[in-house]
């Protein structure tokens, strides 16, 4: 049980430090239900080949060292009257000891009993209990001696760090001791900007530099009555990934517990840095992370409420701060306004978009067009971007995350603007009558489907703008859909049989929409020679798959380059006949 419990249960080796504190804490705080005033202090002695951890706290008597000390599991704090006061309550984190140490020697004396006291504690399981004649003294002291390949971890340098790293918030002072000198690492009277509410915003953002070594954007306070929080939120002043690490500082107790907390804060905690200490949020019995409980969900509900109060307050008193977040941080933003409409009305002017004409501000777009549309589809948007813009629509991007669900939401908050789904269909459809009485595009479009067939496409010819664009390919996902279903029945696939029997559905088939008022198009008309004519239809049909960011296969590939080289050929042929004559 010992080796499971010390070895296994805790991440690293240096929690054995945090394990030292906490218990030196609630003794402390435990001699503090008899002494209200009582201010305590932990002295750290760094000597030789040796750490010995020492509290004034309340002690334990013989009948408390069998009890709580020798059973794995027990512990004084669970079930007392003053519980929620202690970190500890699980009677296993003085076992961590056991993986820098083959033995725990705890010297103490009851503040009740005063009595002075012995355990010497093994891995093995073993344990022996006896009484000294030093001079008594209320409280206890923790003394290892480090493994050979634990020594580090007990060169003052180290040991420094960790105390810092797992204790600079206690309320208690902490001095490391050495036999020349005595150094406070902690004064427990003056608790860190983090949590000094009475602290300026410079402060906290001068703290936020020195801890993250990042200049924030800016700062505000969190707090939350489930879990009896407090802390800080720094701003991030550069864009984070959606799915990056969130790395936070949680503390219990005013103790460092970890720094991934992730299931306590909501989405938006991922572009900023928060700093917390939770009273009462239950620790798993390793601590090093939140139980994912009733509790923590609540709490997590309440910070998510404090965030957005905060975007309210600067819509209010800092606009240029808010203007500046929103335009690093507005994946981020759109996702809290997408399912707050409160927060949609006051920030949708100042959220941007992406679009055909650029990234453009909501309030630019509402304000300098009649209509707006959007697509879902990155592919989609690619594809109609330039042909939307020649016909003075403005398209918007929303193939990111939350754009979508955002802009169905500003239909209803904002009905007075027409916000409507585009695809490269409707543009196919928005554009001139198809081309039918004139007789030599009818045979234009009667060779070029010939040629179409096979790669499943159909030839079309309509008027529209840019008209330096040839042509345009122009497929909903069923059209797609089909056209993959067609190149792969028709492979060596030998699964490529299963495919036949899969119902095409009517109109849906790709469709290459060729310019009327296009100039290399009108001299298509009159260009009899098949070859020639071939080769350049295909070439407009791999050219406007690639336009219009379509997946190229390696038959089109070869198509295309094949294309290529009987123009060159024919190019040359013609070129030595002239020279010839």
């Amino acid at each position: 049980m010992i080796e499971l419990l010390s070895e296994h249960i805790y991440s690293s080796p240096n929690v054995f430090v945090r394990e030292l504190l906490q218990n030196c804490i609630d003794a402390i705080t435990s001699r503090r239900t008899i002494d209200a005033s009582f201010a305590g202090e932990i002295n750290i002695y760094a000597e030789p080949r040796r750490i010995v951890f020492e509290d004034n706290g309340i002690g334990l008597s013989e009948d408390e060292i069998h009890n709580f000390l020798s059973v794995i599991g027990q512990s004084s704090k669970r079930d007392n009257v003053f519980e929620k006061d202690y970190i500890g309550k699980f009677g296993i984190g003085l076992l961590s000891c056991f993986v820098v140490s083959n033995e725990i020697k705890v010297e103490t004396c009851s503040l009740i009993k005063q009595q002075a006291l012995c355990w010497k504690g093994k891995a093995d399981g073993t344990y022996t209990i006896e009484t000294f004649d030093a001079q008594p003294f209320a409280g206890t002291r923790v003394i290892l001696t480090p493994k050979k390949e634990w020594e580090l971890l007990f060169d003052e340098d180290e040991l420094t760090k960790n105390i810092l790293h797992f204790g600079s918030a206690l309320p208690v002072t902490i001095n490391l001791i050495k036999a020349d000198s005595k150094k406070t690492l902690v004064d427990g009277a003056l608790p860190p900007a983090w949590l000094n509410s009475a602290g300026s915003k410079d402060e906290l953002l001068e703290y936020g530099r020195e801890t993250f070594n990042i200049n924030f954007l800016d700062a505000f306070r969190l707090s939350a009555q489930t879990g009896e929080i407090v802390g800080a939120a720094f701003i991030m002043p550069y864009k984070i990934q959606f799915t990056g690490a969130k790395e936070h500082k949680i503390y219990l107790k005013k103790m460092f517990l970890c720094d991934n907390a992730g299931n306590l804060f909501p989405e938006w905690a991922s572009f900023v840095k928060c700093i917390i200490n939770t009273n009462s949020l239950k620790p798993t019995a390793s601590r090093e992370s939140l139980m994912d409980n009733n509790e923590l969900k609540t709490a997590k509900r309440e910070l998510n409420t404090v965030f957005k109060e905060y975007l309210r307050s600067l819509s209010l008193t800092d606009i240029s701060v808010l203007e500046k977040i929103i335009s690093i941080h507005h994946i981020y933003i759109k996702a809290l306004a997408a399912e707050d409409t409160e927060l949609l009305q006051l920030f949708a002017d100042y959220i941007p978009f992406e679009t055909n004409k650029g990234v453009i501000t909501f309030k630019s777009l509402r304000t300098y067009n009649s209509e707006i549309f959007y697509t879902p589809s990155m592919d989609d948007f690619r594809q109609i971007r330039r042909i939307a813009g020649s016909q003075g629509h403005t398209v918007i991007n929303a193939a990111y995350s939350f754009e979508t669900e955002l802009i169905k939401k500003m239909t209803v908050v904002f009905p007075e603007i027409t916000i409507s789904k585009i695809s490269p269909q409707d543009i196919l459809s928005n554009f001139g009558e198809t081309v039918t009485d004139d007789e030599q595009f009818a045979e234009f479009a009667k060779r070029a489907d010939k040629i179409l067939i096979n790669n499943y496409c159909k030839a079309q010819i309509k008027r529209f703008e840019p008209q330096d664009t040839p042509a345009i390919y122009v497929a909903s996902d069923d059209a797609l859909n089909n056209k993959n279903i067609q190149n792969l029945a028709s492979s060596s696939n030998p699964f490529a049989k299963t495919l036949t029997g899969i119902k095409k559905k009517e109109d849906s088939t790709p469709t290459l929409c060729f310019n009327r008022d296009n100039s290399l198009v009108n001299d298509l008309l009159d260009l009899a020679d098949d070859t020639m004519f071939e080769a350049v239809i295909n070439i407009l049909y791999i050219q406007s798959l690639m336009l219009g960011n379509y997946p190229v296969n390696k038959k089109e590939m070869t198509l295309f380059n094949d294309s290529i080289y009987k123009l060159l050929i024919m190019g040359l042929n013609n070129f030595s006949q002239k020279i010839a004559f």
